[in-house]
């Protein structure tokens, strides 16, 4: 009889253990020695895999970020239309489901993202302003850059809501966002019929 053996994904324990416990307690109140325990390996083995804390969070959270950048750069390269607007917020919307158990560290510790991210985090903020701007659609006025931002933060509430994937399936989550985004976009004045 074999036996398969599974390599251990230490470093995806290691993710989900840190953003548990941020998410929980808080980044600065979590330490790598609770981290490591709940893992079940030793700090120095955590240290064989990231230096400081800061590294960690960098590593969770550096992936969202780098999801939410492809994004944005394809709206860069994007042309505006409908059909290109719900494939774009589609998208959008996979990659805040699919990080969603980052949110609460993001909104929890915007002090730790601030200092572990600087530039980096000033560009994604510059990128996603461009993409509000892009949602707005053609020659924008006021009220349509507010509708589009709202729609983002519409996007958004999945990182907020506290909700585990058992309360609610991505499917069910991707399909109300989704709806309400649209029916906050449809208020733009400068959208031809």
């Amino acid at each position: 009889m074999q036996h398969e053996t599974r390599a251990r994904d230490t470093k995806g324990e290691i993710h989900r253990a840190a953003l548990e416990l941020f998410s929980g307690q808080g980044y600065e109140k979590t330490s790598l020695r609770e981290i490591a325990e709940q893992v079940g390996i030793t700090k120095a083995s955590l240290y064989y895999h990231y230096s400081s804390k800061q590294d960690l969070l960098k590593a969770i959270i550096g992936t969202f970020f780098d999801d939410m950048n492809a994004v944005f750069l394809r709206v860069e390269a994007t042309p505006w239309s409908l059909a290109a607007e719900q494939e774009l917020l589609t998208t959008y919307l996979e990659v805040v489901i699919k990080h969603r158990g980052t949110g609460p560290t993001v909104l929890r510790d915007i002090a730790a993202v601030l200092a572990a991210f600087g530039d980096d985090l000033d560009v994604l903020i510059a990128r996603s302003r461009n993409f509000q701007l892009w949602l707005a659609g053609p020659e924008p006025q006021p009220k349509d850059r507010v509708l589009a931002a709202a729609a983002v933060e519409v996007v958004g509430a999945v990182l907020s809501s506290g909700l585990e994937p058992a309360q609610l399936s991505d499917t069910e989550i991707r399909e109300t966002l989704l709806e309400a985004a649209t029916a906050v976009l449809s208020g733009r004045g400068n959208i031809p019929s």
